[in-house]
């Protein structure tokens, strides 16, 4: 049908232009024979408009209906690339593990879990909390105090701070005062954190607190060279959190202990004698990915049945692909991805029908949302496998059976490939129209020199006539003189 249109067009063209040309004919000799002015440049114009109309509405509407088709493409790669998105929220095997973590004590500690976190029970006791070392010095009179005329070392020690290469660790103090002091400190980048407190008594109430890592093999002892500074008193030591975990004794030296449940971290606050970290999967979170899943790809069904439709009236790519047979071949291969059996099916789950996803008569998927339940409480490590194969991290590349998501994820990777057919017909489309524009461009080159042409061929006829008419009106006038003469006699 559109191609119809545009021959009827072209032809129209044709004729119009063919009718100008004549108009602009019949109007030359029409003035060349009574030998009056003529317009030269409009009948230049004119001849010349008659000659580029129907080139350059065929050039343009090759490059309007290859914009089209880039539009087009641009929509169908946008779906798709949505679509891969659903499909890598499941395809790894960590994708399904989401638990809901619950304590019995939360004042003792709270648990966070991970990705590798799996549902179960766990016995917890805590018995002490990690601690830092903290010391304290004499006091100040003031934060500006000098207590050296220049600056002076301080001396790092014990478990947290062996020597290295014989040497003790050191911090250089630049700055003689107590602000100096802590400044040099927190500056030195060697995990201890100082900070100078106003303790109100009436005399030198300014102290150098130091503090260091938690955990008994961060103790430290810090000496200095000025006999003023000293930072003697010991308020708390350097201590391992004491815990237990189903049974099995666990020393720690942070209070976040990240390696005694898989996948979990214990945050530790307080003691108890005994609580219970409480471990449930959370289902929730893979129904609203498969829901999600559901909803791109019909998205995607949408987006390539406009694009396809000649009658839309989407603007830019509605419609813009009608009769193209990529449409079709993409709706085909996307419908494989959600119809065939898994590559690595297992139990009763074989394909997604059996999680209660199906393809409904209009070519979309619909969910059954109760036996999408059903198969994640009952059948979870079963959908788990058909999804993703229980793979982690798979590349692109890899040809391992990958399950649903997995192998679905690659399909699309290859689709959005640059040697996909998207990319190469957006690439002839885009050749089509640079193409276009260039004997666009040349076509205009073409129309200036023959205008030029044109507008000199009819300035000499101007002149001829001109000259034509000149003579005739001289001799005119000759022989009216002539036959004057003759009259009188």
């Amino acid at each position: 049908m559109a191609t119809t249109s545009s021959v009827t067009s072209n032809n129209n063209a044709t004729i119009s232009s063919a009718s100008a040309s004549a108009k602009a004919a019949s109007a030359v000799i029409q003035k060349l024979g009574t030998g009056s002015g003529i317009d030269t440049k409009t009948l230049a114009s004119a001849l010349v408009d008659a000659d580029r109309a129907p080139k350059q509405n065929a050039l343009n509407n090759t490059i309007s209906k290859s914009n089209g088709v880039v539009s087009g493409l641009a929509a169908i790669k946008y779906i798709v690339t949505n679509l891969q998105t659903a499909f890598a929220d499941l395809k790894d095997q960590t994708d399904f593990s989401n638990v809901i973590t619950s304590t019995s004590t939360p004042s003792a500690f709270t648990a966070t879990a991970g990705a590798t976190a799996v549902a179960g029970n766990h016995d917890i006791i805590i018995n002490s909390l990690a601690s830092p070392q903290r010391n304290v010095g004499s006091g100040f009179a003031s934060s500006t105090t000098v207590v050296n005329g220049s600056s002076f070392t301080l001396t790092l020690g014990g478990t947290g701070f062996p020597q290295v290469s014989g040497s003790d660790q050191t911090i250089s103090v630049t700055t003689p005062t107590p602000a100096g002091i802590v400044a040099a400190i927190n500056a030195s980048g060697k995990g201890l954190n100082a900070q100078l407190m106003n303790t109100g008594a009436a005399d030198s109430p300014y102290k150098i607190v130091v503090t260091g890592a938690s955990g008994s093999d961060n103790a430290f002892t810090i000496s200095s060279s000025v006999a003023a500074v000293d930072f003697d008193t010991s308020l708390q030591i350097a201590a391992n959190a004491s815990l237990s975990v189903d049974g099995v004794a666990i020393s720690s030296d942070s209070n976040q202990v990240s390696d005694a449940i898989t996948g979990v971290t214990l945050n530790l606050v307080g003691t108890t004698s005994g609580a219970t970290l409480s471990m449930s999967r959370d289902t929730s979170v893979v129904k609203t990915k498969v829901l999600a899943l559901v909803s791109a790809y019909n998205d995607a069904m949408d987006v390539l049945a406009t694009v396809a439709d000649p009658a839309s009236t989407v603007a830019d790519w509605g419609g813009k692909m009608s009769g193209n047979s990529t449409v079709n071949l993409i709706k085909n291969q996307l419908r494989e991805l959600v119809t065939s059996d898994s590559s690595t099916s297992s139990g009763t789950i074989t394909a997604l029908r059996d999680m209660g996803v199906e393809i409904n008569s209009s070519g979309k998927l619909t969910t059954n949302s109760v036996k999408l339940d059903l198969a994640l409480m009952f059948n979870f490590d079963d959908t788990v496998t058909a999804f993703s194969g229980n793979q982690q991290d798979q590349s692109v590349y890899s040809s391992v059976d990958a399950g649903i998501a997995g192998d679905a994820y690659k399909s699309l990777a290859t689709m959005l490939s640059s040697t996909s057919t998207i990319a190469l017909e957006t690439k002839n489309a885009n050749t089509r129209i640079n193409k276009a524009q260039d004997d666009l461009a040349k076509l205009e080159e073409r129309m200036t020199q023959l205008l030029a042409r044109y507008t000199k061929q009819f300035a000499a006829m101007d002149s001829m006539v001109g000259q034509t008419t000149a003579t005739r009106t001289g001799l005119t006038s000759s022989f009216a003189g002539l036959m004057a003469t003759y009259t009188k006699n």
